[in-house]
């Protein structure tokens, strides 16, 4: 078969194709032959690649490659020796100059397409790249899987495209996103465990214990706290385990255990128990000293964060604020910045862990004018126990905010709305919402806070308008 053949007929089918554009988010390029688009992982905007059609839908398809006729401008070596196989990084083989140009893109997109917003080109800044592109994340989520006779702690690996079928667990050990010394805790992990007899948990046999391997490293000082997730709460030799890890990895200085045993693959941190060292670490930000505990809520690259927080506190600065509501508020690390420059801040979050870790910083950095609230925001916005505000902060999880949500914050009729994103889809969604609520939006400000993935946080700042 003629693999210049232009048009994909059946699974199976090989043409060469010119990948134009990257689907975020995921990372998979995407090309066009006809009308018919096709999601090929590992290609970059502006590769001519000939690939193979692994599956099919009416409109589009998944596509593999066979080879790279012609690479891309934007094509660079990754500095991952991890990359392509492993699930976390998905664009580390496009030049970074063009990884911001693309999801600045995709952004305006998204705006234009499911928020049907036209933000005006005086309103939408440039996006800030990450002060650095490697090495910046302060957290990182293992898995546990079997490799031969032994058990590993890794990383998913990335998925067949248009597979159904669960990734494997790869390991990692030079990850180049979170810390050079990952290899030497999952070695002293992985031995540990081998001599413990331990076997990563099964879902569908419901047998063993190991369920995840969490690390936290704080930028500031380096030290880092270990977190292992456990089906069960057996000891497991976890003093052992810190003995070890303290003495042949010194920046380890905590360790906890969390024992899950609730159905599902996700991460719980309801059932805590410290095993050894510290309770916590200490990062800081934004000049503030923060305490991180296992189940903290925290931005993964703290430099970038930081740097979104203080945009936040110019802008309430220059609008004088006396009153600042503050929404899934978490550790609070934004509401303590914005205590700088108004009379009063109140911030709610549901997870009373979080309000708990949040009045703890703030006693920490002597501040005084900040009160917090555990709560849904949908539910205690009502309550009025606090000043009517005249800035509404929004940060909310990757969902967004509920449509009962929008509509109590827009109850309370302040007349600035500071909306922080980590999915500019929700966030269109949303800004739709408040739009027809009367709020117009004065500045989209990007920040790239995930280099190498397809993930993008944006700072929206929306104004009461009169009618």
């Amino acid at each position: 078969m003629n693999h210049k053949e232009n048009l994909p007929s059946r699974e199976g089918h090989t043409l060469s194709v010119t990948v134009t554009d990257i689907a975020m988010p995921g990372g998979a390029g995407v090309a066009k032959a006809g009308d018919f688009v096709v999601f090929v992982p590992g290609t970059v905007p502006g590769d001519r690649a000939v690939i193979r059609i692994v599956k099919r839908e009416k409109r589009y398809g998944y596509g593999e490659v066979i080879a790279i006729e012609e690479p891309s401008p934007w094509r660079v070596e990754p500095a991952c020796p991890h990359f392509g196989t492993c699930g976390g990084c998905t664009i580390q083989s496009m030049d970074y100059a063009k990884q911001l140009e693309m999801k600045s893109s995709h952004l305006r997109e998204s705006l234009r397409r499911i928020g049907r917003l036209d933000v005006a080109e005086d309103r939408f800044e440039e996006i800030t790249p990450s002060p650095e592109i490697y090495f910046y994340r302060s957290k990182i989520e293992l898995a546990f899987g079997c490799q031969g006779n032994g058990v590993i702690a890794g990383m998913f690996g990335n998925t067949a495209p248009g597979s159904s079928s669960p990734p494997g667990v790869l390991p990692v050990p030079h990850c180049r996103i979170f810390s050079e010394e990952l290899k030497k805790i999952i070695a002293v992990v992985e031995d540990h465990i081998h001599g413990e007899g331990l076997s990563p948990y099964d879902e569908q046999k419901k047998k063993g214990s190991l369920r995840h391997l969490i690390l936290r490293k704080s930028r500031a000082t380096g030290r880092i706290m270990v977190i292992l997730e456990t089906k069960g709460a057996e000891p497991h030799g976890m003093g052992e385990l810190y003995h070890r890890l303290s003495e042949e990895t010194p920046n380890v200085t905590s360790l906890w255990r969390a024992v899950n045993d609730r159905p599902g693959s996700y991460i719980d941190y309801g059932h805590l128990r410290h095993e050894g060292g510290e309770q916590s670490i200490e990062e800081s930000m934004a000049g503030l000293a923060l305490r991180v505990y296992p189940a903290s809520f925290f931005q993964p690259n703290p430099a970038g964060a930081a740097l979104v927080y203080e945009r936040v506190g110019r802008i309430a600065t220059a609008l004088k604020v006396r009153n600042v509501l503050g929404l899934y508020c978490g550790m609070a690390p934004m509401e303590l910045v914005l205590s700088r420059c108004a009379q009063n801040v109140v911030g709610v979050d549901s997870l009373r862990a979080n309000i708990e870790n949040a009045r703890q910083n703030a006693l920490l950095n002597g501040i005084g004018n900040c009160s917090f609230l555990t709560g849904k925001v949908e539910e205690i916005v009502m309550d009025r126990g606090f000043k009517r505000p005249d800035v509404v902060v929004i940060d909310p999880p990757r969902s967004g905010v509920s449509p009962r949500g929008s509509d109590l914050i827009t109850a309370l009729a302040p007349k600035t709305l500071i909306y922080v994103s980590c999915n500019p889809a929700t966030l269109s969604r949303d800004l739709a919402r408040f739009g027809t609520a009367g709020y117009w939006v004065d500045l989209v400000a990007p920040f790239d806070l995930f280099p190498h993935t397809s993930h993008l946080e944006t700072l929206t700042v929306l104004t009461k308008r009169r009618r």
